[in-house]
């Protein structure tokens, strides 16, 4: 179903980008009028430099079960793509989309984050589904109020090295998630950029064998995300528990 909708939305998207133009001025009040049409959903966005913020709070996120974090990346991948629509029928110069659905007590949150050129090359059919897929920045906070409530807030505008760095981090988190092996290694989360070298961090202790696992993944993964971003980098930084440094490279 949910393909169904979003190959209606490329459609719609042939026919009306060449038409239709959302003044960068006005783009965050466009986009809220047209989610709020298209959606159904309420919804505020902000624009910081070139980074174009949507947020959505969902009644009906209420626990972090599977059928609810179904919905809610749902809701996310209908307004990236509207929001798509809009930024490619405008004359700004926006780089980054940012979609952020949470609940009313904002202690569960979901981020979806998009290149605009890797949507564009999906509309006009230049990458697949699964490598658009492959360049989806997911991340998330669940049962935690105070990261979750500094998601929410965070807004500043999207530097493109440490777009590729949280994208890193985000792909990698989906594919531990998935493996029944690696499940049980902590979340990566993306820290900064420093003298071109990577540094990401580790949410819990972690043992040797976990560590060795997580380099050579970081590894295969900043070299792929390189070459598809042009972007380089002369090493990464893994900083353990507590912030003690575990593997330079």
């Amino acid at each position: 179903m949910l393909k169904c909708i979003i190959f209606l939305l490329v459609i719609v998207f042939f026919f009306d980008a060449c038409s239709v133009t959302y003044p960068k001025n006005d783009i965050a009040q466009s986009l809220e009028k047209l989610v709020k049409k298209e959606c159904n959903q309420d919804s505020k966005a902000y624009l910081v430099g070139r980074t174009l913020y949507l947020d959505m709070k969902l009644d009906e996120i209420k626990s972090s079960d599977d059928k609810t974090v179904s919905q809610a990346i749902r809701k996310i991948a209908l307004a990236v793509f509207t929001a798509g629509r809009v930024v490619l029928s405008s004359d700004s110069d926006i780089k980054y989309i940012v979609v952020t659905t949470y609940n009313f007590y904002k202690n569960i949150a979901f981020r979806v984050v998009h290149n605009i050129d890797d949507i564009k090359s999906y509309f006009y059919m230049r990458i697949s589904r699964s490598d658009f897929n492959s360049r989806k920045l997911l991340e998330s906070e669940i049962e935690e109020p105070l990261t979750a409530a500094n998601m929410i807030e965070d807004r500043h505008d999207i530097a493109d090295q440490e777009y590729v760095g949280r994208l890193i981090a985000s792909q990698i988190n989906m594919l531990l998630e998935s493996d029944v092996i690696l499940v049980q290694i902590p979340r990566l989360q993306y820290v900064a950029v420093e003298n071109e070298t990577l540094i990401f961090s580790v949410s819990d202790i972690v043992d040797g064998t976990s560590i060795y696992l997580v380099r050579n993944i970081l590894l295969e993964k900043t070299k792929d995300y390189s070459k598809k971003y042009n972007i380089s980098f002369k090493g990464i930084k893994v900083i353990a528990f507590g912030g003690k440094p575990v593997t330079t490279d």
